[in-house]
């Protein structure tokens, strides 16, 4: 197996460390290297402790791990919240860093507010120095460094940030043994991005018409792109004053004959939850990107969780059905993408693409997203009737499989009323008990159907394995990152969560040795699954420190356990 190799970069909030990033990535893939991208900040605009660490390989990867090879330490609270091993080369500028005398490692210094003074460039600018000893250390070539951040940076600022570089690369005379530095192609075609950027290009491509929600964190970026490619597609972004404004508006789109969708994280969607209700009980179709972070209330909002699980299931008043994925790695984000906007429109339910920060800013990189993946359908629309333009149109009237047809606003004799309390067929308030029972029955006629149309969990690894995690959403990668050194274990990978065919479920996991590996407390997954199919995991690997599994955990896990 390639060997794989970890860098990465610590500083203070505004020391540009999430720049410096994404630009090391770009340099490697150039070098025919794949990488996984993992960024840690505090909610702070500075100070604190950000990190950004880059596993790379010859082979993809697809999760962090917890050793360090190279260090790139920008101020003293990097050697206040890492610990190095003996062999980790830490890349600083010594002089002007009074807490690393300590720490072990082997120590490169350069002296980076000496040349920053040299070039008359501004303090920031060390990381592009740090950036440049590095790449040295890994033996990599001056001229792709170069190239890159002349592709990365703005106009004004390439020359300098390229002098910046050249010379830390000159001042590093240290070199990691072992790295093949030969550029090779291979990955060099391949993309990098993270979840929310694959959900947007799926929306994108699902004729997305309207966007609108209030910034959070991890979610914000989907407006960020879908805001920056508005124009190239016809898109209506709307940066609304509040999560309850954007998922209304979503609604109204929606209501007009748009595709529309909303995206949030745990406490906007809180927000949200009544307006969820009301695309249920008037079958308004509606996407929710529901991008999970620890709770409650506002908890820790730049770190990663599986907490909101049981809570997209069941948010809002009142029963109601709704469909959930829960995507595992970029090319099913963008596929889920496309199928809940026909899956809403086929069924007029709410569908909820839960993702996660990890998910939803670690970056990964992608062979390519399938152009031709899925065709549109907007499910059963009524065409109208001209000869009786005023007539009322029976849009909730009891049908086989509870989906009525739909008709947009404007269409000659489709006449009805979209009304947030209970209704008959054509929508007027009706609180008889026997109209209620009727069109809750109705609504959840379509359960079966929109199940039917979900993907199941599927089994990877060797069907044979002593072990077999059961996960959901972004625990897939961790896994499947580990299964390349230890093929004792499988796991059963739940793409989506609800509605499911639970027979099914219950074949797959019958007669093996099931461990709920989830980030998260209670083992959310592992107690829907007993409640709908009586099957008890007992076993628990759980992590709920706002933090992700490292590779080393799951092998350690394992190797304990076996």
């Amino acid at each position: 197996m390639d060997k794989s190799y970890v860098w990465k970069a610590g500083g203070p909030a505004g020391a540009g460390i999430s720049t410096l990033g994404p630009v090391f990535a770009n340099i490697i893939k150039k070098c025919g290297y794949y990488s996984h991208g993992y960024l840690e900040y505090p909610s702070l605009i500075r100070g604190g402790y950000n990190s950004y660490q880059t596993v790379f390989s010859r082979t993809p990867v697809t999760a962090p791990k917890k050793r360090i090879d190279i260090y790139l330490a920008l101020a003293d609270v990097c050697f206040e919240r890492e610990e190095f091993d003996d062999d980790t080369i830490i890349i600083g500028d010594f002089e002007n860093l009074k807490k690393a005398e300590n720490a072990n490692g082997v120590k490169v210094d350069i002296p980076m507010k000496k040349i920053i003074k040299d070039i008359e460039g501004k303090d920031i600018m060390k990381n592009t120095v740090a950036l440049g000893a590095s790449i040295a250390a890994l033996g990599l070539p001056k001229k792709i460094m170069e190239e890159v951040i002349r592709e990365s940076y703005p106009e004004k600022i390439v020359e300098i940030n390229v002098k910046a570089a050249a010379a830390g690369f000159d001042a590093c005379e240290q070199k990691i043994d072992g790295l093949d530095a030969t550029p090779e192609k291979g990955c060099e075609e391949c993309a990098i991005m993270n979840a929310n950027d694959a959900v947007s290009i799926g929306a994108i491509r699902a004729g997305l018409s309207f966007y609108s929600t209030y910034p959070m964190t991890p979610a914000s970026s989907i407006l960020h792109t879908l805001a920056k490619h508005s124009r190239d597609y016809g898109i209506t972004v709307k940066h609304t004053e509040d999560e309850i404004s954007g998922i209304l508006m979503a609604i109204g789109a929606s209501h007009a004959g748009g595709r529309a969708m909303t995206g949030t994280s745990g406490g906007g969607f809180a927000l949200m939850n009544e307006g969820l209700g009301l695309a249920a009980i008037t079958e308004t179709p509606l996407v929710v990107v529901l991008s999970q972070r620890p709770g409650p209330a506002t908890g820790m909002p730049t770190w990663t969780e599986q907490c909101d699980m049981q809570y997209a299931i069941h948010a809002s008043q009142g029963e109601f059905p709704r469909a959930v994925y829960s995507p595992g790695d970029l090319e099913e984000a963008y596929k889920f993408a496309i199928d809940a906007f026909n899956l809403t429109e086929k069924y007029h339910v709410p569908v909820i693409i839960l993702l996660d920060k990890f998910l939803s800013e670690s970056v990964f990189m992608s062979g390519g997203l399938d152009p031709d993946y899925g065709e549109v359908d907007r499910g059963n629309l009524f065409e109208g009737d001209s000869e009786n333009p005023y007539n009322y149109f029976e849009r909730y009237k009891d049908v086989k499989n509870g989906v009525g047809a739909r008709s947009f606003p404007g269409t000659p004799g489709a006449l009805y009323n979209a009304d947030s309390t209970e209704h008959d067929d054509i929508g007027f308030v009706v609180d008889t008990a026997k109209n209620r029972k009727k069109q809750t029955d109705r609504r959840y006629s379509k359960m079966p159907h929109i199940a039917s149309e979900m993907p199941l969990p599927e089994l990877i690894g060797k069907k044979d394995a002593k072990l077999t995690f059961v996960s959901f959403g972004s625990m897939k990668q961790v896994l499947l990152e580990a299964m390349k050194f230890d093929d004792r274990f499988n796991f059963i990978h739940f793409p989506a969560v609800w509605p499911l065919d639970w027979e099914a479920v219950s074949k797959l996991l019958k007669d093996k040795n099931l461990i709920a590996f989830e980030n998260n407390k209670t083992a959310q997954l592992a107690s829907l699954i007993a409640e709908n199919t009586g099957i008890m995991i007992d076993k628990k690997f759980l992590k709920y420190d706002g933090r992700p599994f490292f590779t080393e955990e799951v092998l350690e896990y394992v190797k304990e356990v076996l």
